[in-house]
């Protein structure tokens, strides 16, 4: 009998604490699955890249677009293959991107990666930029006579090209002037950029890589031993567009000239 009396004691002294500790994981538990909050929702997109340091953004050094922000708020990510790239930026720009053919291009590409860069604009919204590269050797180009080919795409909701018919003052009309879209090529005349038709609304730019001089393309490179995406220009040829909420910059360097590389283009664009 007294045994029985000291269990019934024993079993009220521990019982308040058996609740506690069952409150207490129970809360743990609630805590550790709520969802994390986040100010825009695609940050969920690449919560799980690997995020690494980086020295600046690349953007179009003449035309100026999306220029900033070039280094504060901004975040870069390893290099990842092309498939989990595009399972990584929302799903309106995956849309408007069309993969070039392999095929289509003069070598076969011994690397084929994909570089993700975040930022944020003044509306508190997350700006995704990808690059989609090609590369003819099993290294990222490093300034010998490899072949490349770089498809770079950035989120800008409206397009920088509109030219009103009414008015000189257009950003485009100051560019046309600028880059001297209209003028004949010639030893003492340089066209920087030629104003091609996208569509029957939208311009073209392509830039040529000029035999006196190089077209300096900008590009994310990958540092391993310092862990850093690392800001990289290279000469090349270049093509320039905005559509469907993408600014597009597509640089290039073919040792095999022969590629009517504006059908590529104008399908990784239009997607026809």
């Amino acid at each position: 009998m007294y045994h029985i009396i000291n269990t019934i004691l024993f079993m009220r002294a521990i019982l308040p604490l058996s609740i506690i500790s069952l409150s207490l994981l129970l809360f743990s538990c609630q805590k550790e699955s709520k969802p994390k909050e986040y100010v825009d929702e695609n940050e969920a997109l690449v919560e799980d890249l690997k995020k690494v340091s980086g020295d600046s953004r690349t953007y179009n050094y003449d035309f100026k677009i999306l220029e900033d922000p070039k280094s504060e708020g901004v975040n870069y990510y390893a290099p990842i293959s092309i498939a989990e790239g595009f399972s990584s930026i929302p799903k309106e720009m995956k849309d408007a991107i069309h993969l070039p053919n392999i095929s289509d291009l003069p070598f076969v590409p011994g690397t084929e990666q994909a570089n993700i860069v975040t930022f944020w604009n003044a509306f508190n919204t997350l700006i995704f930029e990808i690059q989609i590269s090609y590369f003819e050797n099993d290294a990222e180009y490093k300034a010998d006579n490899q072949d490349f080919f770089i498809i770079s795409a950035t989120q800008l909701a409206d397009n920088p090209f509109i030219d009103n018919p009414d008015s000189e003052e257009d950003p485009i009309d100051l560019w046309i002037e600028e880059f001297n879209m209209n003028g004949i090529e010639g030893p003492e005349e340089v066209v920087l950029y030629r104003k091609l038709d996208l569509t029957a609304d939208l311009p073209l730019f392509f830039k040529n890589r000029f035999p006196h001089w190089s077209t300096m393309y900008p590009y994310y490179s990958y540092n391993s031993s310092k862990n850093q995406i690392e800001h990289t220009s290279t000469g090349s040829k270049m093509y320039y567009a905005w559509h469907d909420g993408l600014i597009f910059q597509i640089g290039y360097k073919f040792t095999d000239e022969t590629i009517d590389m504006e059908t590529v283009v104008r399908q990784i664009i239009l997607g026809e």
